[in-house]
């Protein structure tokens, strides 16, 4: 979808992907694999809209989760969650500690992505467990019937498009109403399409930007994950709402080998 981006005073409590006036805007995210909420903070200061939490590949549980949450919240910044799964129990509980963004791996059909919309939507989209004294829910301190639309409204519901079965699904994957948006992870598939750590390979960019128009298409959102480089910039010219390009291990992995090979081990 086409987006704006800018320095825009964020109100936790409005749609992530709209500013105040109700214009679409680009949310940027880093991820914090590490599970600190210090460095949850640093992503705040430094002026990301998101921070990414992981739970897919890492080791956050729920306990840990809901504190960076609440860090990434003191910040002023969306907490956003990829689940090890869309399994209900999963789903549930990332909305109920505040995640804004939840993110589902390795959605292949649209049965799927419809199991994850019963669980994390409230009727009329869906049947998500009814409980208001949750984080997610305001704690109950609200108005109902306003804080169960709003929860629908303003959380958001992503299908990651990892492999080339997910591919040949998209258009009925996209059809699923509640389904905020895809969220294409080009480093899976492109081991899916044998192109293992090829992210130039003009094949991935292709299917990947397909992907994309497919979505804004069908009125729904896409973001991706990838470093700055060719395959962001299309992406990016293609209207990604939701950019993720970076994270913790990953960037002072990359810092402290420069400072290393900066400071020569040998005396004299």
């Amino acid at each position: 979808m086409p987006v704006q981006t800018g320095a825009i005073p964020i109100d936790t409590k409005d749609d992530v992907f709209l500013d105040p006036t109700g214009a679409p805007r680009r949310i940027r995210a880093v991820t914090v694999n590490s599970a600190s909420p210090l460095l949850v903070s640093l992503v705040a200061q430094v002026g990301f809209e998101a921070v990414w939490i992981e739970s897919e590949h890492g080791p956050v549980g729920f306990e840990r989760a809901e504190t960076l949450c609440l860090a990434a919240e003191a910040g002023g910044i969306f907490p956003l969650i990829r689940l090890p799964d869309g399994e209900r129990h999963h789903v549930l509980r990332a909305l109920e500690i505040g995640a804004r963004i939840i993110l589902v791996p390795m959605v292949d059909d649209a049965d799927y992505a419809r199991r994850i919309v019963d669980v994390g939507k409230y009727p009329p989209l869906g049947h998500r467990g009814f409980n208001t004294r949750t984080r997610g829910m305001e704690f109950g301190m609200v108005d109902l019937q306003d804080n169960l639309a709003r929860a629908n409204n303003r959380t958001h519901l992503f299908a990651q498009i990892e492999t080339t079965t997910a591919v040949a699904n998209i258009d009925e994957i996209l059809a699923v109403d509640g389904l905020s948006g895809i969220f294409v992870g080009p480093g899976d598939l492109a081991v899916s399409m044998g192109k293992a750590g090829q992210m130039a390979d003009p094949e991935l960019r292709e299917t990947v930007l397909s992907c994309m128009a497919k979505a804004n298409a069908a009125g729904k959102r896409t973001g991706i994950f990838t470093l700055p480089g060719p395959l962001l910039s299309a992406a990016m010219d293609a209207g990604c709402d939701l950019v993720v390009c970076g994270g913790d291990v990953m960037d002072l992995g990359t810092a402290w080998s420069k400072l290393l090979g900066e400071i020569p081990a040998e005396l004299g």
